[in-house]
């Protein structure tokens, strides 16, 4: 009969009877229990010793078994990426974050990937215009393929130390010694990282360069001096190409001013003289059918109107006397004075 079937009273339950129990059961008792399943009961003087001991190694492998499992987690920081080798095999790589592999079949290499690499590069160039100048380049790269980094090349940083000096080497080939030293310095950064990214890259290094820094370009010291000299020229033509820049941008806005406002001042004029004209024109059409009409009286009087606004601009008069050699003066002004006094 079974020992879960009806009416056994679980006289042959391996766990034994949990209805008398008040709490879980004890550690040893199941131990004891499982080691009793693999053979540990009692059968004889021997059975219980044997019975020991393969309880103990079943225990053992289960403690081992958790420490193993236990052992495979891992966590991968923001900065970094995860290589995961499947017996010593490329697999796949991870991302940042809390995960688990089995020990002793896959393994885990850690890359960082933000971190900013620095490497440097030196030597004697020849230029484009057969000159020999001394050039120290700065690099900063970063890892781009954790993958490629860590099994494409032997020496990664061999490699990237190759690369840079064989595009300087082309860059400055190609380039005069006077723009080197003077003006062309961000070109050639320019197409310093443009040539190192493309040679890594056929090279499949998994490395990305990020700024290339000339940090010293000197000439041959036989012309040194002179090469220090158009440099010093090139920055005094700077300065004053600077200088005369400010002071169109201080002038120019005023003479803009200055020229509108004579604009403005002859476009007044014109409508003034313009309508003064006009006025003039009015008033001939208007004179002259009284012209026609009494010529001789109009003469007068246009006579008489044109003395007196001439002589109402005068204080001073004086009158030339018919038959004598006297002339007479009238101050205007005087008479006009004493006879305000007397008012």
């Amino acid at each position: 009969m079974a020992w879960n079937q009806p009416g056994n009273n679980n006289e042959k339950d391996p766990w034994g009877n949990r209805k008398k129990q008040d709490g879980p059961p004890d550690l040893d008792e199941i131990v004891k229990k499982v080691t009793g399943i693999f053979g540990g009961g009692k059968k004889g003087g021997g059975g219980s010793s044997s019975g020991s001991i393969k309880g103990f190694v079943v225990t053992g492998a289960v403690i081992l078994g958790v420490i193993w499992a236990a052992s495979g987690i891992y966590t991968i920081d923001e900065a970094e990426k995860g290589v995961i080798l499947h017996f010593g095999q490329y697999d796949r790589t991870v991302d940042a974050g809390l995960g688990w592999l089995p020990r002793g079949i896959e393994k885990m290499t850690k890359v960082n990937t933000d971190e900013m690499r620095n490497a440097s590069v030196s030597g004697v160039m020849l230029t484009k215009d057969i000159n020999i100048v001394e050039v120290d380049v700065g690099i900063q790269y970063q890892v781009a393929s954790p993958e490629d980094y860590l099994f494409k090349l032997s020496d990664v940083e061999f490699t990237l130390d190759q690369a840079s000096e064989s595009a300087l080497r082309q860059v400055v080939g190609s380039s005069n010694v006077d723009a080197i030293l003077t003006t062309d310095k961000e070109r050639i950064q320019d197409e310093l990282k443009q040539e190192i990214d493309e040679v890594l890259a056929q090279y499949k290094s998994g490395l990305s360069v990020r700024t290339v820094t000339l940090k010293r370009v000197r000439p041959p010291r036989e012309v040194n001096e002179a090469f220090e000299e158009v440099n010093r020229a090139a920055q005094d033509a700077k300065r004053e190409i600077q200088n005369a820049e400010a002071y169109q941008n201080e002038k120019l806005p005023l003479a803009i001013a200055d020229a509108e406002k004579v604009r403005q001042q002859a476009d007044a004029y014109r409508a003034t003289a313009l309508a003064k004209a006009n006025g003039e024109v009015a008033r001939f059409k208007q004179l002259l059918p009284q012209y026609a009409a009494a010529p001789e009286v109009t003469r007068t009087r246009l006579y008489l109107e044109a003395v007196e606004q001439v002589m109402s601009n005068s204080s001073k008069v004086m009158i030339d006397t018919k038959g004598g050699n006297n002339m007479i003066y009238l101050p205007l002004d005087q008479i006009m004075k004493q006879n305000k006094e007397k008012n």
